[in-house]
């Protein structure tokens, strides 16, 4: 996924849209009635940062990423003198312990190696009594990455070893666990389902094969003949055979998790 956090524009012709959608709902779960002073760790493109924004107008949101681009891209999307970025990683989060309210991850923790430690990290700028939440994606919730896979390995063998699996906190009860060994109490933890609705086989082919991520990365490399007739199989497993293109939808299923710092 190396590709798709090095382009704020890619990320956003991706997953942007959905990322964008699945945010409200992992807010309603957090449960935060005033946010005070929030961080936002792993910003991206600020779909976080937006929902956080609606929730609660006063809030003061910080958002750190440590990829530049996508901090300068929330930094011309976002005007509000409330809400200030900073490239920083999720391991070093730079601000003392208890410097927030509260502290908010939206779709990072599956791609960080030291999960337990960017949690502790979490735990520790976030005050007593403060919520530390988080939301990833479940193993079989991205349908519209897994079928482009599935397609793609019935035609090639290889392409098993380039489809970017989510690897850790893909599971029920996993986020669960990492918070319950970070210390932290009161954990709740529950499954979001979303679908994810595209208007033709292109608003869902183009952005996946131009955008950025593994589904690019691997049609690259093959020849024309190669991406047609992948393109082929996939419209067909989509829209069963169905000769007008219309609308479709996927399911989608994120995990999230949320727990109080002790007082």
């Amino acid at each position: 996924m190396s590709e798709t956090f090095s382009s704020a524009d890619g990320y956003e012709r991706v997953m942007g849209r959905w990322s964008a959608k699945l945010a409200p709902r992992f807010v309603d779960f957090a449960g935060i009635q005033k946010y005070g002073r929030v961080i936002d760790v792993g910003c991206g493109t600020g779909s976080l940062v937006q929902a956080i924004a609606t929730s609660d107008r006063e809030a003061e949101i910080i958002g750190i990423d440590p990829v530049q681009a996508f901090i300068d891209y929330c930094r011309t999307r976002f005007h509000n003198p409330r809400i200030t970025f900073t490239t920083a990683s999720a391991l070093e989060l730079p601000y003392p312990d208890g410097h927030f309210d509260h502290s908010l991850s939206l779709l990072v923790l599956m791609f960080i190696p030291e999960v337990g430690k960017a949690a502790r990290e979490m735990r520790r700028v976030t005050k007593p009594g403060g919520t530390v939440a988080a939301c990833t994606w479940d193993a079989e919730g991205l349908k519209m990455d897994s079928i482009f896979f599935e397609e793609a390995i019935k035609l090639d063998a290889t392409a098993e070893t380039k489809a970017d699996t989510l690897r850790q906190l893909n599971c029920q009860g996993q986020l669960t666990d990492l918070w319950a060994e970070t210390g932290l109490e009161d954990v709740a933890e529950t499954s979001i389902q979303m679908q994810m609705d595209f208007a033709s086989f292109d608003d869902y082919w183009v952005p996946l094969t131009e955008g950025a991520g593994p589904c690019k990365a691997y049609i690259s490399e093959l020849s024309p003949a190669g991406r047609y007739t992948l393109r082929a199989r996939v419209r067909e497993r989509l829209l069963k055979s169905n000769t007008d293109d219309g609308p479709f939808s996927l399911p989608a299923k994120a995990l999230a998790v949320r727990g109080r710092v002790p007082s």
